[in-house]
């Protein structure tokens, strides 16, 4: 029997897993690797390597501080440098650049007060009055702990023309950190010289200047104000804070704008040749400045005057918009004379187009050379844009020169064309107004009381009209109208409430008015004047005088509470305290209507 044989490879043994030898002595192997070991290799290896440990242990702080840097450091860098960058911008003087800068910190800060009063600085120095406004009261908003910002936004609201704003926002800061502030002080002090009440101006910008010390923003207003003192002292006192800022590049023409119009209102004529060039050669000169400053040398000497004009005229020559200014300067400071010569030695191709064409006209009709003026608006280029202006002065000519008939189509063509075009009729209506011809002017006027974008300027002229004439109705009718097209506005709907009150056309709205203004603005006498007036006329004498009492003190300062105090004390029987109080108020100052209401009640 013959051995058996063995295979080369084992037979498969169904009752073994596959493979089951490698891993078992895969198990084996793992079963060396034991973790305990390994962390406790690890642990013995920290501790006897010294240096390796402090080097880890500065690189997880670095990398802490590098965390902290980037989550609360870099915001904080961003934030400093943008407005460092804004500020940079403004400084140079670019402000498109500071502006955009700004646009993109409103975006990413809107909760900073400070973006808000940085995008108010740019708004006042783009001259963007309205926009300054809102962004300074959002500033204010953001920041109710600081009353500066407070005051900021209402310096705001008076450059933009809201006195009464101004007040109410004042109004809410507390009264000892008005009477800290400088620039509360001086607002105040604007507001009061605005309203010509000098003394309490005085007052407040004095304060000022105690506050905020010996600075052109607070010496120059109060030099101002103190220019139209009684006692010569405090005039003197104005005259010398003037001049002591008269050379200063940045408040100098400031100064001497006030020193000239002061000379020029005395006729004084040392300080017109002492204040006048200075002006004209100030590097803040502006063009609005120099009628004055020419004015002010035709008067005081009239052989400078000569020689600055004569070099004037040479270089005015060169085209029409110059030349145009230069007319309208002489025109303007009473020496037509000297236009109308100037402007006959000027090329035709200047002189009888626009925009020269206009002040020869003007210059014509000043020096009544009538026949000269029907001729000149025949005659050159006369654009479609000025035709209303040409038929004016056609108008004035042809009456001056007695053609009937002709004035009568001129005018006939006048009033067609301001119907048609509101701003024109305006511009005509005004120029028909200030050279006498009252009755078309007024009609012109109320033609354009009718057409939007002019409207508020053509019932403002027409209530300065009417308030000249001492006529109530007329004012009546034009302060009705403006406050139909400005019921927000107070000061409008404050003189239509008097008027209405007056004529004994009051209605429950126009009480609810009344009411309205003074609860908004409780510290405006005006208002509280005006509401003590309703009350007298409705026979609540009572009521007026008890409504009155917080401001009887100060009835001085303002002539629409010396009105209503007065009657109210009158119709309650107190007329000999009534009669000095209102013997204070100027007659040329009140209607025809008011002044018989005060007979009616001191009778």
């Amino acid at each position: 029997m013959s051995p058996k044989k063995i295979p080369k490879h084992p037979v498969h043994d169904e009752t073994r897993p596959p493979f089951a030898g490698p891993l078992r002595q895969r198990l084996k192997r793992a079963g060396a690797f034991d973790l305990r070991d390994w962390r406790w290799g690890l642990i013995d290896a920290w501790e006897a390597r010294r240096a390796v440990r402090l080097a880890v242990y500065s690189t997880a702080f670095g990398l802490a501080l590098v965390v902290v840097a980037w989550v609360w450091g870099y915001p904080w860098w961003t934030e400093r440098n943008a407005f460092r960058m804004a500020r940079q911008w403004i400084e140079a003087g670019r402000i498109r650049n500071a502006a955009e800068l700004t646009e993109r910190i409103l975006v990413d800060q809107p909760g900073n007060p400070a973006s808000w009063r940085l995008a108010a600085e740019i708004a006042r120095i783009r001259q963007n009055k309205t926009g300054a406004v809102g962004y300074s009261r959002r500033a204010a908003g953001l920041a109710p702990d600081r009353p500066a910002f407070t005051v900021e936004w209402a310096g705001d609201a008076l450059v933009a023309d809201q006195p009464e704003e101004a007040i109410r926002i004042l109004g809410t800061v507390a009264p000892a950190e008005v009477a800290a502030s400088a620039q509360a002080q001086r607002i105040l002090g604007e507001i009061a010289r605005r309203r010509f009440q000098l003394a309490a101006a005085r007052d407040y910008f004095s304060a000022a200047l105690e506050l905020g010390g010996a600075t052109a923003i607070n010496e120059i207003p109060l030099g101002a104000v103190l220019l139209n003192a009684n006692l010569p002292a405090e005039r003197a006192r104005g005259l010398t804070l003037l001049a002591r800022w008269s050379g200063d590049p940045a408040w100098g023409a400031d100064a001497l704008r006030f020193l000239l119009s002061d000379a020029l209102a005395r006729d004084d004529r040392a300080a017109l040749l002492r204040w006048a060039e200075p002006l004209r050669a100030h590097p803040r000169c502006t063009l609005g400045d120099v009628p004055n400053c020419l004015l002010a040398l035709a008067r005081a000497d009239p052989d400078r005057f000569a020689t600055v004009l004569a070099g004037l005229e040479r270089r005015h020559a060169v085209n029409g918009d110059q030349a145009a200014l230069l007319l309208d300067w002489l025109v303007q400071i009473g020496r037509p004379g000297d236009a109308a010569r100037w402007a006959r030695s000027l090329p035709p191709a200047i002189s009888q187009k626009y925009p020269v064409i206009v002040p020869v006209a003007e210059a014509l009709r000043q020096t009544a050379d009538w026949a000269g003026l029907d001729a000149w608006v025949n005659a050159g280029d006369w654009r479609n844009d000025i035709e209303v202006i040409r038929l004016a002065y056609a108008l004035q000519a042809a009456r001056a020169t007695g053609q009937s008939a002709a004035a009568d189509g001129i005018w006939s063509a006048l009033r067609a064309a301001a119907q048609a075009q509101g701003a024109r009729a305006l511009f005509a209506a005004n120029l028909l107004y200030v050279w006498g011809a009252r009755d078309e002017g007024l009609e012109l006027l109320w033609l354009a009381a009718d057409q939007a974008g002019v409207a508020v300027d053509a019932l403002a002229t027409l209530a300065r009209h009417y308030q000249v004439l001492r006529d109530a109705t007329g004012q009546y009718r034009a302060f009705q109208r403006l406050h139909s097209l400005r019921p927000q506005d107070r000061d409008i709907a404050n003189n239509y409430a008097f008027f209405a009150t007056l004529l004994g056309k009051d209605t429950v709205a126009t009480q609810r008015l009344v009411e309205d203004n003074r609860l908004a603005a409780p510290h405006h006498v005006a208002y509280r004047a005006t509401a003590a007036f309703l009350l007298l006329m409705r026979d609540r004498t009572g009521d007026a005088l008890a409504l009155l009492r917080p401001v009887s003190g100060v009835w001085r300062d303002s002539p629409a509470t010396t009105f209503a105090y007065g009657l109210a004390l009158a119709g309650s029987g107190r007329k000999p305290e009534a009669r000095p109080i209102l013997a204070t108020l100027d007659p040329a100052s009140l209607t025809t209507a008011e002044v018989e209401l005060l007979k009616r009640f001191l009778d």
